[in-house]
């Protein structure tokens, strides 16, 4: 059959298509229908997911993306492909949609094409919907350029079946690649994660957080008073308790996008954004109050437990983080000097 302009088009954007259809299905398989939720929880699958968008990305992908919604109807990115850190979005960052493709991927389910006028250095724009059980959780969005290499058309003019054999290796040898990256990502995750309280540690913080630092950023600095007491009066079996307890309680009072790690002793950190300096010292109120209301209990013993909170609620991308740290340390250090059991904000 000869190949003419038109269903050679119409092969690249099916090729597009049912590239987005695996990688929309393994988003789903890989969260276990809950996409949204362990997303923006796990900075680890974050970034694992980024990378395998990456893989897949060849040259005519100007952009490759994952937004969502909100019940308003205000998109959010979610993913994005991006390699250049000073361009990419954060995640929850808002996304600006400039038609009603996003509308109608949203409502009808279906993956929307939108064709750009000639003038413009791009040729589609396609939107992939996501589905979880039925309903649209999320968008793969690409910007799609028309500038395909000459040689390229050639080939796929005068090798049809070559060019669907590449396509199905190509397939292959990116499932090979995200299960290797799946494995090796478990593997060094198991290096992040703190034996006793099952949160996020130091390591975690400096080689993964540092890297996908917010644009503007919050840091809490937590820790548990008269520690050192709890260990001589009840042991260390106790401490370990109070340590998970706390642990467990500010981890219930965290939003999704929220990190908390355990920074050392019966020290914690949570890193998170998009809080303004009210909210930050509210939230911190909401864990310290959470704290303090009911002991830990261990067997029959029965400790009062509080905690003291310095927080640093103005970092940004460019300043030095070492320094951002040390203004929550010392709003901490403020705090215990005070009487503990408060919540001090940096200067």
């Amino acid at each position: 059959m000869k190949i003419t302009a038109n269903n050679l088009n119409a092969k690249i954007i099916n090729f597009h298509i049912e590239t987005f259809q695996k990688l929309s299905n393994t988003f789903i398989k890989d969260t276990n229908n809950e996409f949204i939720e362990k997303l923006s929880n796990d900075v680890n699958l974050q970034a694992n997911f980024e990378d395998m968008m990456r893989l897949i990305r060849i040259s005519t992908v100007q952009n490759l993306f994952v937004i969502t919604r909100d019940d308003e109807k205000n998109y959010y990115f979610l993913l994005d492909s991006e390699t250049n850190t000073s361009l990419k979005a954060d995640m929850f960052e808002p996304f600006n949609p400039l038609s009603d493709l996003w509308d109608k991927s949203y409502q009808s389910k279906q993956v929307q094409i939108f064709h750009h006028n000639k003038k413009d250095d791009l040729w589609i724009t396609i939107a992939y919907p996501i589905i979880e059980e039925n309903r649209v959780v999320g968008l793969i969005g690409a910007d799609i350029s028309d500038a395909l290499d000459a040689e390229i058309q050639t080939r796929l003019q005068s090798f049809t079946h070559f060019f669907l054999l590449m396509f199905v290796l190509s397939i292959f040898w990116f499932i090979f690649l995200y299960t290797t990256t799946l494995y090796f990502r478990a593997k060094a995750k198991q290096g992040y994660i703190d034996p006793l309280t099952h949160i996020y540690n130091r390591k975690y913080l400096y080689e993964i957080v540092l890297k996908k630092l917010s644009r503007n950023y919050q840091l809490f600095m937590l820790d548990i008073d008269f520690f050192k007491q709890v260990n001589d009066t009840y042991g260390h079996d106790i401490g370990d308790k109070v340590l998970q307890e706390v642990a467990a309680r500010v981890t219930k009072l965290m939003r999704d996008e929220d990190t908390l790690i355990r920074f050392g002793g019966e020290e914690f950190l949570i890193y998170t954004s998009r809080l303004s300096q009210q909210q930050c010292f509210e939230f911190a109120e909401r864990i310290r109050e959470s704290i303090a209301k009911e002991p830990v209990v261990y067997q029959d013993i029965v400790c009062p437990v509080t905690i003291s909170i310095g927080i640093n609620p103005k970092a940004t991308k460019r300043d030095n983080f070492d320094e951002m740290l040390k203004k929550a340390d010392t709003a901490l250090y403020k705090a215990k000097n005070s009487g503990r059991n408060c919540v001090i904000l940096s200067s």
